[in-house]
Parts: structure tokens; sequence; C-alpha cells
């Protein structure tokens, strides 16, 4: 109650983040301190640092010190990482330490609670990807642990289209041959992974009508890369830049084991080609797909030359090896890590016991399977 004659307060006591009965069901208070731990505003990180050092008078009632309040809350904030990894699929390949900093646990649940979800899943399997191919350090086990120090800042996820912001939090843990794969900007605007120079192009410089305008998110967006080719978002760019240019560490043995000629005058083929190379029809049980153009850098080019890779093993949690199927150019190339179990001129299905199923899979769908493994030209 206000003393007699005191003017009524304008503006309410902002309520506390979370009250006694909260310490018990946090996972509305902590989205919320969440938010206010990665903002871009100072005055808010601030704020939500003396909510987390203050006890409410309610608690002081209650009879809680600051230490159960705030191992309560750690421990609130640390279950909250662990659901928010497994709905996303991430606790096979990926943990973060927080110590016994409640801040920094804030911010993981942040990051982790950003987008729809498909963009930390698309980073998932190229995670997977990156194990296979030994980016990550020689020493470390899966999941990568990610200290939540080193979490990108907040502005940096204002800056950044989502997808990139969320490689930029594990890439400078990845490598290749000794060089840094992590996310950095140019001095003229442009990005940088390696030694693999790319551009977002923003959906305004996109002709109407052009394929990758179709479905263009902001959150994971279209890439160009080399002045030629150009790819319908950064998390295709990664798989592609990871199965051709950092696919050859020591020890990883990727190989292409048959090339087939799929001839594009002959009427044969055509159609069944055409359907594999360009369907959205093929579901992640089966494969994710990786495409790309070269439009030889003219957007409005109608001569394009659609290329397209579907991976059929490497995604997944429980998967070992990398097996993948690469269209373009009138021919279809089967791709794997895996060893093989005998030499030639044993058969491709005694050599590679895992691979062959999973590429004969995807092309007996479309009608391919005799014209490719009976009749291509096997290599290795």
């Amino acid at each position: 109650m206000q003393p007699t004659g005191a003017a009524p307060s304008s503006r309410p006591a902002s309520p506390a983040l979370f009250q006694p009965a909260d310490l018990f069901d946090l996972s509305l208070p902590i989205s919320k301190m969440a938010a206010m731990a990665l903002a871009t505003d100072d005055a808010k990180r601030a704020a939500l640092r003396s909510q987390i050092a203050t006890r409410t008078r309610q608690q002081e009632l209650l009879g809680h010190t600051a230490e159960t309040v705030n191992s309560t809350l750690l421990n609130a904030v640390q279950q909250h990482i662990h659901k928010a990894l497994s709905r996303l699929g991430l606790a096979d390949v990926l943990a973060f330490d927080i110590g016994g900093d409640v801040e920094a646990g804030l911010k993981v649940v942040c990051v982790l609670e950003r987008g729809s979800g498909e963009e930390w899943r698309a980073m998932g399997r190229f995670l997977r990807m990156a194990f296979i191919y030994r980016l990550t350090p020689a020493d470390a086990p899966r999941p990568l642990r990610l200290s939540a120090s080193s979490l990108p800042t907040a502005t940096a996820f204002h800056q950044l289209p989502l997808a990139m912001a969320l490689y930029k939090t594990f890439g400078q843990q990845l490598s290749y041959m000794g060089i840094s794969l992590a996310l950095q900007q140019t001095d003229d605007g442009a990005y940088r992974i390696g030694n693999v120079p790319f551009r977002v192009v923003p959906l305004g410089e996109l002709p109407g009508g052009h394929p990758y305008a179709d479905g263009y998110k902001r959150t994971d967006p279209v890439i160009r890369w080399n002045e030629w080719l150009l790819f319908p978002s950064f998390s295709a760019f990664l798989m592609d830049r990871l199965l051709v240019w950092w696919c050859d560490g020591e020890g990883v043995g990727c190989k292409m084991v048959l090339l087939a000629r799929i001839g594009s005058e002959d009427p044969r083929y055509v159609p069944r080609y055409g359907r594999l190379l360009r369907t959205d029809d093929i579901t992640e049980d089966q494969g994710i797909v990786a495409d790309y153009c070269n439009d030889w850098g003219n957007l409005n080019a109608a001569d394009a030359t659609d290329y397209r890779r579907v991976i059929v093993s490497g995604f997944r949690p429980n998967d070992t090896v990398t097996v993948y199927l690469q269209m373009g150019h009138n021919d279809i190339q089967l791709w794997t890590t895996e060893a093989p179990a005998a030499d030639r001129p044993h058969p491709l299905a005694d050599r590679y016991t895992l691979s062959i199923p999973l590429w004969c899979g995807v092309l007996r769908r479309f009608e391919l399977e005799t014209d490719v493994i009976d009749r291509g030209m096997v290599l290795r």
C-alpha cells in the first residue's frame, strides 16, 4: 500500500524473471533470460546479470540462499540445453561446456533456440560428415565439445544469416591440411572458409522465375562461389565443399568407384536421368540432396548446367562412412569412403558391401540401376 498522499507510480515495478515456484519449472523464464543473454543491448545484459545475482524478496522469505537459487537455475539451464540438443538431433555430435556460468549457459540456450530448427539440423548433418572426413581435431571424440565462451558475439548473430552464424559457433575447431575452416569476412564484404571465398546472393538479385528464388531462405541464403557456380543455400555449399575440396585428408580414403556415361541424346536415359537430377521427392530416409548449378556468372542464363549430389550415408548419427552419387554433365559417379573388402576383379557387391545397396537403392527407384552398375566403368 502506498503512503497517504503519495502519487501513484506511473510505471509498475518490473516483475522478477522467475518466482519461487519457478525454481522447479523454469522453461519459460529461461527462454526469456536466454534472449537477454544474447541481446545487443548492453542494458539488457546488465539487467540479466543483476537478476541472476540478486535474490527476490520471496526467495529470501522462503529461505533460499543465493547458492541454492544459482544452483537450481544452473541445473535448469543445463537440462534446457540437453533437451534442445536432443530435440534438434545434435546430442551425438555437439556438446557445450558452460562450467558454473549461468549467463554462459543462457547464451547457449539462445543459440540453440534460434531459427526453425532446420538450420541446426543441417549443421548437425555436416558435422557428422566432418568427423568422417577428419576435419575435427585429431584427439576430439564425438560429440564435439564447445566452450560457451567461444560463441560468436550477439552482433555476429544479428549481422550474419543464421546458418552462417551457427557454422561460426564451431567452424574455428575445424581444419583441413592444417588450414583453419573458421568463417571469416573479407574486406570487400564477402566471406571465406579456409581457401574458399564466397558471397551471399540476396533474394533481390535473383531474377523472377529463377529456380533458386522459389523457396529462398534468408536464414540459409543462396551462395555464389568462383563467379561461375551458384548454390541454393549455404548448407548446400558447405556439403559441396566438404565433398570436393576437404575430402582427401590423410586416412579418409574417399574415392570414385564407378563412372557411368548417360548419353544426353539417348531417349532411354534422358527422362529417368532428368528426374534423378531434379526431383524434389528424395526423402531423408533415402538420402539428402546437395544441388548447385554452373551459370557462368549470369543469373539470367537459360543454359545453366545443373549438378546434384545425393548423399546416402554419412549424415546420420550411426553412419561411419560417407556414400553418395554425383550427377552432372550427363554422367553418374558413385563415391564412397568405404574401404574395399576385396580386390579387383571381385564383383562390386563383394568389395563394397555397405555402399552398393545404398547406391542401388537410389538408382533402382529411377530405373537406372542396371544402366549404371552393370554398364558403368569401374575405376576402383
